[in-house]
């Protein structure tokens, strides 16, 4: 089974729109800050970042309004298959760390590992698989 990992971030007082409600591109946003976190995080094998890594494809399903404020929400990445170059991950915006709390959007996210020099993907290492997979 995968492992889920459960990252709280916080929202900001500029994430509402006129509607009242936190705005579909913040909730980007969020995946993009929990992903950073997790990959540089204290237990991150830094080879994915310093040697390129790339949003490939990025989809979400909103299922309830998100309202400002001051507790976290709490994104949950879980990497569902790894390929050659590439990193499927579910992802979820809950309430709070609980898996059957409110969830607020839920989607997928597709990374690539990237060769800056080369200008192309690149294969996952070893070392990256096995971080990706514990």
């Amino acid at each position: 089974m995968p492992t889920s990992h459960m990252i709280p971030v916080h929202l900001r007082w500029g994430d509402e729109d006129k509607y009242g409600h936190v705005n579909n591109v913040v909730f980007f946003r969020l995946l993009e800050e929990a992903r950073a976190r997790w990959i540089t995080g204290a237990n991150a094998h830094d080879n994915l970042l310093t040697r390129g890594l790339l949003v490939h494809e990025a989809a979400l399903t909103y299922n309830a309004p998100l309202h400002y404020r001051e507790a976290p929400v709490v994104v949950e990445l879980t990497v569902t298959k790894i390929g050659g170059a590439s990193i499927d991950i579910d992802c979820r915006v809950l309430d709070n760390d609980d898996p059957h709390s409110t969830c607020f959007a839920s989607g997928r996210i597709r990374l690539v590992a990237y060769d800056f020099d080369t200008e192309a993907p690149r294969r996952l290492s070893p070392a990256d698989r096995q971080w990706l997979e514990a």
